[in-house]
């Protein structure tokens, strides 16, 4: 019997956007929601507006040079749902858990989200069916 992944609450829930000064604009007059925070990524090539629902933060993610892996998944499956990330105590020990399962997973080792201090991996999208999941430790 696989050992179970205490997840406390879905952290984040990404939306893959073409462009996201529209998306955050249609999010705003759609809900009245304020935006909570606004963040560019080098590395993953992304420019990110993420609003609060309670703990789970919904992020509309753009891809800034039309290369990065936010590209490639609205080039595949257009705008939509991209990632599914869930909120745990201790991500290194979460990962080795799943390995444990023998869940296929994009990384072995726990990612530092430094602007955030939190510790982050990722599960492969084909052990989920089709979503690229997270697993993440801290809070923003």
């Amino acid at each position: 019997m696989p050992e179970k992944l205490k997840a406390n609450y879905v952290d984040h829930i990404c939306i893959a956007v073409n462009d996201v000064k529209k998306a955050e604009k249609d999010y705003v007059d759609a809900f009245g929601w304020e935006v909570a925070y606004r963040y560019v990524d080098e590395p993953e090539k992304i420019r990110v507006t993420g609003f609060m629902v309670g703990e789970t933060a919904i992020e509309l993610m753009e891809d800034f040079d039309g290369t990065g892996e936010v590209a490639k998944f609205i080039k595949h499956s257009g705008e939509g749902v991209m990632l599914i990330s869930y909120n745990v105590d201790n991500c290194e020990e979460s990962l080795e858990l799943l390995k444990r399962n023998k869940v296929k997973m994009i990384d072995q080792k726990p990612r530092l989200f430094a602007e955030y201090k939190r510790n982050y991996a990722f599960i492969h999208p084909l052990a989920t069916h089709g979503i690229l999941t997270e697993i993440i430790d801290g809070k923003y």
